[in-house]
């Protein structure tokens, strides 16, 4: 099975699948998921009697000569851990749409689709997936937030 459309294309087989899209800066981005008795996506290896649940989300991205566009995000949920980890991502470039009408929402739905009727392992969409990376990005950004607001504090009381 092959989707396609404007800068993504996903091959489908048995034994793998392929993606391959242009992303930010016009940077082409290539990957392989290969569906043998593991999955191997780069250098992760997953048993699939390990995985409770694939999850998705669609996350908004800024893309370079168009406003935003849609990207899907992957994740693998294993037997013993609470937290989700991200497998593999790709993004489909489109106009701006409920997540659930994206390419990206259709093209993640069809690929995990695939591995759940292979592995009998199942899976679904989420409007947002809690992660470490993204608490920290959150923890981050108000820790900036506080600094700026003393350093705009000090430097009022140094005039």
């Amino acid at each position: 099975m092959i989707l396609s459309h404007k800068n993504c294309e996903v091959k489908i087989s048995n034994e793998k699948i392929e993606c391959e899209y242009l992303y930010l800066a016009n940077k082409t981005i290539h990957w392989e998921l290969y569906l043998n008795e593991k999955l191997k996506f780069k250098e992760i290896i997953l048993i699939p009697e390990e995985i409770i649940e694939f999850q998705f989300e669609i996350e908004d991205r800024h893309h370079r000569g168009y406003f935003l566009t849609q990207e899907a995000v992957i994740y693998f949920l294993k037997k013993g851990e609470a937290e989700p980890k991200e497998f593999f991502r790709f993004c489909v470039i489109e106009d701006t749409k409920l997540s659930s009408q994206t390419k990206s929402y259709e093209f993640a739905n069809e690929i995990l689709k695939t591995i759940s009727i292979k592995y009998n392992i199942p899976f679904s969409y989420k409007y947002y997936i809690d992660t470490k990376k993204k608490r920290n990005g959150i923890v981050y950004l108000l820790v900036i937030i506080i600094v700026a607001i003393l350093f705009g504090i000090l430097s009022s009381k140094l005039k």
